[in-house]
């Protein structure tokens, strides 16, 4: 009870500094995802994620389709590997990834390593991802949570542009059990990104995620 009285504390005060520090100077919009996901047993040690997501934004909306497939390393060690195929404007990108997760008690940190192929550019963009989590349940059936994510350009797509694309995110949400094999999550995320030559840039968006896992 201590930690989710904590959490619930958190939750608003991480919420608030996320966008007022991130406020400043910067261009914002809002945007709305949804998440339909699937996870499943494929064989022993082995388990498969996918997902479709859908986003609507100011300018063009973007489709997401992502899987991925991990193994039990080692106790509380998870890595794993999949891709990506992304869809915004009438041009495409392909995304592999590769990833460890490591999950002790209320706490997950995962690492990602993206390979993006972009329609029409240079050669491929390289980014590293590093998400940290701390999830709790605050009463029957409902966990809420919160998660940093940094992202890192390690080699742009374009040899011409030297501009990086490195992103600061930090959600907050609610996840409520359904049944057995289903759950219904509400979410804000506030995606920030810092510009060399154009003003920063601040999203402000809505999450909704059905999870399915029989």
């Amino acid at each position: 009870m201590k930690r989710s009285a904590a959490l619930l504390r958190l939750v608003p005060l991480a919420a608030a500094a996320i966008c007022s520090s991130a406020a400043v100077a910067a261009d914002e919009d809002v945007q709305f995802y949804i998440y339909l996901k699937g996870s499943f047993s494929i064989a022993e040690n082995v388990t498969n994620t996918t997902e479709i997501s859908p986003r609507w934004r100011e300018g063009s909306d973007i489709l997401q389709l992502r899987t991925t497939f991990e193994t039990q390393a080692a106790d509380g060690l998870k890595l794993g590997a999949g891709g990506a195929y992304i869809e915004s404007g009438g041009r495409y990108e392909i995304r592999p990834h590769q990833q460890m997760v490591y999950s002790s008690g209320p706490i997950s940190a995962r690492t990602r390593f993206e390979q993006r192929f972009f329609e029409g550019a240079d050669r491929v963009e390289l980014r590293l991802r590093q998400n940290v989590q701390f999830s709790q349940p605050i009463a029957e059936d409902i966990k809420a949570s919160v998660t940093a994510e940094a992202l890192f350009t390690l080699q742009n797509r374009n040899r011409a542009n030297t501009e990086r694309s490195d992103q600061w995110r930090g959600e907050v949400g609610l996840q409520k059990r359904l049944s057995d094999e289903f759950s219904l999550s509400t979410a804000y995320r506030a995606i920030y990104t810092p510009r060399d030559t154009r003003n920063d840039t601040l999203n402000h968006v809505a999450i909704l995620t059905l999870s399915w896992k029989p």
